[in-house]
């Protein structure tokens, strides 16, 4: 089951001497602006710099995760941690997404992960982390880690780096919607994404700089574009973060730009059974509020199946994307543990996450086999029909 997901601006973080990100090429040409000599603003005060807390070290998360770690020698490398925005604002998200090189681990497992108060850790899984700042701003660290299970409490470190996040305190209109450029992205099929400038302003645009993430770029007069990306390389349990980069190019002023990330996950052969099998009910409207679907997952008899998490995706109608990850159990209620790892329960959407805003749900089971190689299914719990078209009124025979 091949998959990509896109996280628009998109659960984890990091950062030590993590090189900046790569800047966007500039389109050359373009009508020249003419400024009129004006005398120069006051120099606003810089913002003044939070310190930085001291670095958490690995045993210290280790601990609080309750882990034993193990560093090995590995040739994978995290080459950069790219953040869809450089600050966010206090209790609003940051999307990361880490850059990985090297010969993949087989069984390797992406996770982040970092302090909270009272000396505990927050811990998140995926290559790609949607982080909810605190509400209070400062600068706080995350890092990312390529690891692989020892047994028991044993965890072997392969790989790692940390970002420092910077969280402000944010006024009335300085909030990410608020925002003169966001970048929209939805998924067309396997592989194939349309990307979406959002531009709320006034400005008008004379042209906008794909850059895709792959090494491809694109230019256009359009604020809409699709892209493929290539799979092939990528194996059946392969997953590859693309960062989106936009640069929409004003009549006047400045260039504006936008970040977002793209997840692809490699094709398995098609001849390749299903992990297990899946039956799912169409949605209907739960007793207790929001919806519920009923959901039999039945796994082959010669493995045993350990289900681990579940990401829940909730797209918008003007394509954005937000991401969560869970406790599997939180989102599904089992009502009869099957064997090798099946059950029979129901799934459950709540009444804010099927608001008017929402234009579908698409959930992510993730798990492991007893050989430790992922298994992963995937289902919508509910999907809203586009509002029908208001009539048009009927207009008056011509006078004759």
């Amino acid at each position: 089951m091949a998959m990509v997901m896109v996280l628009a601006v998109t659960l984890w973080p990091r950062r030590a001497p993590d090189a900046p990100p790569a800047p966007i090429r500039v389109i050359e040409g373009g009508p020249p602006v003419r400024r009129e000599a004006s005398p120069a603003p006051p120099t606003p005060e810089p913002a003044p710099r939070l310190p930085v807390p001291p670095a958490t070290s690995g045993d210290a998360l280790s601990a609080a995760l309750h882990e034993e770690r193990v560093s090995l020698a590995s040739s994978m490398v995290v080459e950069g941690i790219d953040q869809d925005r450089p600050w966010v604002c206090a209790g609003e998200e940051l999307n990361l997404s880490a850059r990985l090189g090297g010969e993949p681990e087989p069984g390797a497992v992406y996770r982040w992960v970092w302090p909270v108060a009272g000396g505990g850790a927050e811990l998140n899984p995926g290559p790609t982390l949607q982080w909810r700042a605190p509400a209070t701003a400062g600068a706080y660290r995350v890092r990312f880690q390529v690891c692989t299970d020892l047994g028991g409490r044993r965890v072997g470190v392969l790989a790692e780096r940390e970002v420092v996040l910077d969280v402000r305190a944010c006024g009335a209109g300085e909030g990410q919607r608020h925002e003169a450029l966001r970048l929209g992205v939805t998924q067309r099929g396997q592989g194939t994404f349309t990307f979406q400038a959002l531009h709320p302003g006034g400005e008008r645009v004379t042209a906008y700089a794909w850059d895709f993430g792959d090494g491809s770029t694109a230019t256009t007069t359009e604020p809409t574009v699709e892209h493929t990306y290539p799979l092939q390389g990528l194996g059946s349990q392969d997953i590859k973060s693309f960062t989106v980069r936009l640069q929409a190019r004003l009549d006047r002023g400045g260039p504006l730009e936008a970040t977002a990330f793209a997840l692809a996950r490699g094709q398995p052969p098609a001849d390749a059974p299903p992990p297990v099998d899946l039956r799912i009910s169409r949605w209907r409207p739960n007793p207790e509020g929001g919806w519920r679907s009923d959901v039999v997952v039945r796994a082959p008899e010669k493995t045993d199946i350990t289900w681990e998490r579940l990401e829940r995706i909730l797209l918008h109608w003007d394509g954005q994307a937000d991401v969560t990850t869970r406790d599997w159990r939180e989102v599904i209620r089992v009502e009869e543990d099957l064997e090798h790892g099946g059950f029979r329960g129901h799934v459950r959407v709540s009444p804010a996450e099927s608001s008017a805003e929402i234009k579908q749900i698409l959930d992510f089971l993730y798990g492991h086999d007893a050989t430790g190689k992922e298994v992963v299914v995937s289902w919508s719990p509910f999907k809203r029909e586009p509002p029908p078209e208001s009539p048009r009124a009927l207009e008056p025979p011509p006078a004759k």
